[in-house]
């Protein structure tokens, strides 16, 4: 009876244990390998994301909306970043000696940026839209998404090849495109200008605070979900755009945010504004899910950004 009785309740333990790392391993493989918006073939395109990307979903080899070039960009990652390069001048706006890049969210890749490439060739800025590793057509040193450590080695790889090319060069940035950015900027000393759409503090930060989850997950298992994160993403947080701020103080940065965001508190935006003590410009819309500030009013988004740039020498 005791050697059955001690066989049950080994079994319930075991039972128990299986289902609790198969939690912890299903969560962090939902963190570090996002599957958003039918990403993983540009030929896909269903009706939700073609509401959010536009036309033919963003993929402009469908759209057929600009002439562009295929190029590929060196990484210090080790692999090539498959780009497009939306020339000002082959588009009927005018040759120009200025440059946007463009960082898409992470689980996405460089279609999601296609809605902004018309605004900034009418103002004459040549537009490059890149996928980062281990997304859209880019290839992987290690797989998985690390909210801004190594992708941000890729940021910095196109800044370095635009900045040679070009005597002005912006960058936009959504959420993790937005971290990236924001923790390369020691290393880009020379960008005119940024404009980051709701960026995390750190990711530790993104983990204990998700909005609707932070007062019902205890502190410790999201600590551990943070560390196994990081031990199986081969990444740490000691890069963060938390950390980077502190570092710059002379480039312009225009820092969007929903209060509706249910994916990264705006309270992240607003503690990485207050710390950044450079120029800054603050917009927190009080409607709009993650990522979508220019969808819910396209015409204040641009009027907002027109005067934006305009301040920027």
């Amino acid at each position: 009876m005791k050697r059955i009785l001690l066989w049950s309740l080994t079994g319930i333990l075991l039972i128990i244990l299986g289902s609790f790392s198969f939690m912890i391993w299903s969560s962090t493989d939902q963190l570090l390998f996002p599957v958003w918006r039918d990403n993983e073939d540009f030929s896909a395109c269903s009706p939700e994301t073609s509401k959010h990307w536009g036309n033919g979903c963003g993929n402009l080899r469908l759209s057929k909306e600009f002439k562009f070039e295929e190029i590929k960009i060196s990484s210090s990652n080790g692999f090539e970043l498959p780009t497009w390069k939306i020339s000002s001048t082959e588009n009927g706006y005018g040759p120009t000696k200025s440059a946007i890049f463009l960082v898409h969210g992470g689980g996405s890749d460089r279609r999601e940026m296609t809605k902004h490439i018309r605004f900034f060739l009418k103002r004459k800025i040549d537009v490059f839209s890149f996928d980062y590793g281990c997304h859209g057509e880019s290839a992987c040193s290690i797989p998985g998404l690390t909210y801004g450590y190594r992708e941000s080695k890729d940021v910095l790889s196109v800044y370095k090849y635009l900045s040679e090319r070009y005597d002005k060069v912006f960058a936009l940035g959504s959420s993790v495109g937005a971290s990236s950015i924001i923790i390369s900027l020691p290393q880009m000393q020379k960008l005119s200008a940024v404009i980051a759409e709701n960026p995390m503090y750190n990711f530790e930060r993104l983990i204990l605070e998700f909005p609707g989850t932070a007062d019902k997950v205890p502190a410790w298992l999201s600590h551990l979900m943070i560390h196994i994160a990081y031990y199986r993403g081969k990444f740490d947080g000691s890069l963060s755009p938390a950390s980077s701020l502190p570092l710059i103080n002379s480039i312009p940065i225009f820092f969007i945010h929903s209060k509706e965001d249910q994916v990264v508190s705006y309270t992240q935006t607003k503690d990485l504004a207050d710390l950044y003590q450079g120029p800054k410009t603050i917009w927190f819309l009080e409607k709009g899910e993650h990522g979508s500030a220019r969808d819910i009013d396209p015409a204040e988004y641009e009027r907002r950004l027109t005067s934006f740039l305009n301040s920027v020498k």
